[in-house]
């Protein structure tokens, strides 16, 4: 499309937007569309928490990055210097705390247990040994890769550590419907009072035995208010969140698993997607992963406490819940779809024949 768009003669100020909302489009596709859809390592994703992706989101982000890009190549340096100020300012912006207190008493005190391939009685273990005060415990995703429901003693502990220890827990674990070879990945919440809900992981990974994905994105009621209990992949593509968000989610508990036998690097990109979501939506986020980057995450993107990658141990720190939607959950999510609608009549225009100039006009 870049070739044909220099080929009909655009040049100038009129490439340079072609050339944002063509790259803009492909990498929204990519990213959300495709059925091989991975929206890892976009542009917008490379500046990280900043102050623009509560209004427009990280393909909004994208395009401002393209710009300037585009400037510096096209030697439009005025431009190029008014973008990067715009990204300069954006990214400064999320290094300011959120407004109110951490620790008010809103806030709430949350355990995470980062480990790999253990059994039940390793995690109940790690639990109990959880300072007194922590009130939500989370497990990882495929921390207990079975239905523990259908576990008659294991289902009994687990509801009799939330009544000694008065917590709400959110775990990964299966739904496996009796007589059925069908089973979901789930995040399930509970309490001393039994299973408070559970959320179907929506965004299955490709190529691997993940279960069947579920449909809804919606929070789970609480005693410590609506949380929001995406699994994994489902953060790391912006529906889920946003729609949890819009349906009333105050906060994020996040089990995740990224693999021991992934590289530091892979970890760590994958960790940065969290920080995104929780900027766009402007909300707390407590991730736990099987082996890192278990993290919590404010409001901005900022990342306040984080257990580092192939660590075992636990994460504590305090989240608290936010209501105020922001820009983006409610319109701005619309700018990627917007970009890719006009990117689309542009490709169909280059496709279509073009009527050649006269001989004299292409010579001179």
């Amino acid at each position: 499309m870049q070739s044909r768009a220099l080929r009909r003669g655009i040049r100038g100020w009129k490439l340079a937007l072609f050339t944002t909302i063509n790259w803009c489009g492909w990498e929204f596709t990519r990213a959300e569309l495709f059925p091989l859809k991975f929206p890892w390592m976009t542009a917008g994703l490379a500046v990280g928490p900043n102050g623009m992706l509560p209004w427009i989101g990280v393909y909004g982000v994208s395009a401002i990055v393209v710009l300037l890009a585009t400037g510096i190549a096209m030697r439009k340096w005025k431009s190029a210097c008014g973008f990067a100020l715009i990204l300069l300012v954006s990214v400064i912006w999320s290094l300011r705390s959120p407004a109110g207190k951490v620790d008010d008493g809103r806030a709430v005190m949350v355990g995470g247990i980062q480990l790999e391939a253990v059994m039940f009685d390793d995690f109940l273990k790690a639990t109990q040994q959880l300072p007194a005060d922590v009130q939500y415990v989370v497990w990882p995703e495929y921390a207990l890769p079975y239905d523990v429901r259908s576990d008659s003693r294991e289902w009994s502990l687990l509801l009799d550590l939330c009544r000694e220890r008065g917590i709400t827990m959110t775990l990964g674990t299966q739904s496996r419907p009796v007589g059925s070879d069908e089973w979901r990945n789930i995040a399930l919440t509970l309490d001393a009072d039994g299973a408070r809900g559970e959320h179907n992981k929506v965004h299955t990974v490709h190529f691997f035995d993940d279960g069947n994905p579920g449909a809804t994105a919606l929070p789970i009621k609480t005693a410590h208010g609506n949380i929001g209990t995406p699994v994994c992949f489902d953060c790391d593509y912006e529906g889920v969140v946003r729609k949890m968000t819009a349906a009333g989610a105050e906060m994020f508990i996040v089990p995740i698993m990224d693999a021991k036998f992934w590289t530091a690097r892979q970890h760590e990109q994958h960790a940065e997607l969290f920080r995104i979501r929780a900027c766009e939506n402007g909300r707390w986020m407590f991730v736990c992963a099987t082996s890192g980057v278990s993290q919590v995450i404010d409001p901005r993107g900022m990342v306040r406490a984080r257990l580092p990658v192939l660590e075992n141990g636990t994460l504590i720190g305090r989240i608290r819940p936010e209501t105020k939607l922001t820009f983006y959950t409610r319109f701005g999510w619309l700018t990627p779809w917007c970009v890719l609608a006009v990117a689309a009549v542009a490709w169909l225009i280059l496709l279509l024949p073009c009527r050649r100039r006269p001989a004299e006009t292409l010579a001179t």
